[in-house]
């Protein structure tokens, strides 16, 4: 057994040295084969893991299908974990595969591939650290993951886009702020993100940096970058999923009572109209008093 362990370490090491791009050699077929072929049939745990470490610094298509493969049949979790760490390096280094490393994380991240909710999580991080790096768009798979099996990765990935600044980030909180089929948790958690998102609008300062572009570029005939109707709209699109919520028939009060708190952090003048509805005509009086309280807020910043 310990002879098998150090073949595996000399095969990966071996594997490493020939990786390395200053190197004239590039790695060899037949060890990556038997890297995979370890993955897949040693006994023992701790040579599986160190044979997706060396199929990880091979870097390789082929080292990436291998990974893929070993995962669905792998009964460890932490072999699938280190299966996970190692498709994490290649992509994130780009070596060559490396879409086919990402779309290997993506599996690991849906529980329909994927029974571990610890390995899932895992590949959702990974994805949400891919989309920092600019290599895909993470907002999608964050969004998938609402409908997940464990309660612990649908708020994960709730938070995950609670600190992506981005439109799209805000309209997949929003989605799920209006979605009935969510569970609740869900719901209340993406309505505090979605009041949360850092979608700056811009205020006097950036609303007169944009008339200034509009009007420079307009003296060159050229068509101005954003407007500032556009960036007002930011944060009236937050406002509108969450009007959208308090506006449901069958919306509990806890929901609407934590809309409206979400409302009160964006402070948007949107909001007006739809918390004079709730203070008049809601039948909950926490409801309304809370209301009260974010109307006066608002109406406060109009004149800061």
């Amino acid at each position: 057994m310990v002879s098998s362990h150090i073949k595996t370490i000399a095969l990966a090491s071996l594997i490493l040295v020939q990786a390395v791009p200053s190197m004239a050699q590039t790695p060899t077929a037949s060890g990556i084969r038997e890297l995979g072929q370890r993955l897949e049939t040693a006994r023992d745990v701790s040579e599986r893991k160190r044979a997706a470490q060396g199929l990880g610094r091979a870097s390789t298509p082929m080292s990436v299908a291998l990974l893929r493969r070993a995962r669905t049949s792998e009964r460890e979790v932490q072999v699938r974990l280190e299966i996970v760490r190692a498709l994490r390096t290649i992509a994130f280094q780009r070596y060559p595969g490396y879409r086919d490393a990402l779309r290997g994380i993506a599996e690991a991240a849906d529980d329909d591939f994927e029974r571990d909710a610890l390995v899932r999580l895992r590949a959702t991080e990974a994805l949400w650290e891919a989309g920092k790096k600019d290599l895909l768009n993470p907002v999608p798979f964050m969004e998938g993951q609402f409908t997940d099996r464990s309660g612990r990765l649908r708020l994960s990935a709730v938070q995950m886009l609670r600190k992506h600044s981005s439109v799209e980030a805000a309209d997949a909180l929003g989605r799920a702020v209006i979605n009935p089929n969510l569970t609740e948790t869900v719901r209340l958690a993406a309505i505090d993100a979605l009041g949360a998102v850092p979608l700056s609008e811009g205020g006097p300062v950036g609303r007169a940096i944009v008339a200034s572009n509009i009007a420079s570029v307009g003296l060159i005939g050229v068509a101005p970058v954003p407007s500032v109707r556009g960036l007002d709209r930011r944060h009236e699109r937050q406002i509108a999923y969450l009007a959208a919520l308090v506006r449901e028939p069958n919306a509990s009060p806890t929901l609407v009572l934590r809309a409206v708190k979400s409302m009160g952090r964006v402070k948007d003048k949107s909001s007006i109209p739809v918390l004079t509805e709730l203070i008049t005509s809601h039948p909950h009086d926490g409801v309304r008093k809370q209301a009260i309280r974010v109307l006066s807020h608002v109406m406060a910043r109009q004149y800061e």
